[in-house]
């Protein structure tokens, strides 16, 4: 999220527990999912001890970025997934 746009975001996402609830207190009703870029690499350092996992194990890496519905970007979000333990359905609309 934009610092400057969207500050105190994260007071709203405290208090609502809800992306989408927060981004309503700063005007923004909806907006999409423009990209989603994923990958498998293994696991680095910081993978190991926040994903609880074995040296040698994969993540699965999502790179998001969501945009209001005239296009203008409001955020960009990077997830890190054990894959031994996710499974993924991907489908189109």
């Amino acid at each position: 999220f934009d610092a400057r746009r969207f500050a105190g975001i994260d007071e709203a996402m405290a208090q609502t527990g809800s992306i989408t609830a927060s981004l309503a207190r700063f005007g923004i009703d909806d907006y999409l999912r423009q990209s989603t870029v994923l990958s498998a690499r293994h696991a680095d350092a910081a993978d190991l001890a926040d994903l609880d996992l074995q040296p040698g194990a994969i993540v699965l890496v999502t790179v998001a970025v969501n945009v209001t519905p005239d296009g203008q970007p409001i955020q960009f979000s990077e997830s890190r997934f054990p894959a031994e333990r996710v499974e993924l359905k991907l489908s189109a609309l």
